[in-house]
């Protein structure tokens, strides 16, 4: 009898020792998913501040904010597009600084690795006294214009970084 039950209580304290230790490694996998997620949206979030923050005076830096935060498709589209970005900001003498409202995830996927975040910003933009809004509307110069900007953003996680590998705006 004595050899049953130290047999009984070893299977037990192996059966609790196993759910113990499955136990520890679903939280940590449940942390590291929060971490995920919360890194998600704040690389969105990152990356649409600097979308709503340009400035002719510092257009180069304001863009090289747009390359580092993002990856692919959004990367390759701010990389050819930074010599045409920087001289209309520079020809209209642009001043545009936001805010950022709001942002939060939406769903994530690939195992964790790629997420959609919805993000709210909004924007009040300057044009110098030759800069004239939209290319020329009566009265533009010099008179600001506030802007809504809503955005749907994917973002993948590159390494241990999350980067912006899409940003769509959206109504």
């Amino acid at each position: 009898m004595g050899r049953t039950l130290i047999a009984g209580l070893t299977v037990l304290v192996a059966g609790l020792a196993a759910a113990a230790l499955w136990l520890g490694v679903a939280r940590n996998e449940a942390r590291q998913d929060e971490r995920d997620r919360e890194a998600a949206v704040r690389a969105a979030a990152v990356h649409a501040a600097a979308l709503l923050t340009l400035d002719h005076r510092t257009v180069d830096q304001d863009v090289a904010r747009l390359v580092a935060t993002s990856t692919g498709q959004a990367r390759d589209g701010y990389v050819k597009g930074r010599d045409a970005m920087r001289q209309a900001a520079l020809r209209r003498e642009v001043s545009q600084a936001g805010v950022l409202r709001a942002a939060g995830l939406v769903s994530m996927a690939d195992g964790g690795r790629s997420a959609e975040v919805l993000v709210v910003g909004d924007a009040l933009i300057r044009w110098g006294a030759d800069g004239k809004r939209g290319g020329g509307d009566p009265g533009g110069a010099g008179e600001p214009e506030e802007r809504a900007y809503r955005w749907r953003m994917e973002v993948a996680k590159v390494g241990d970084r999350w980067l912006v590998s899409r940003a769509e705006l959206v109504q």
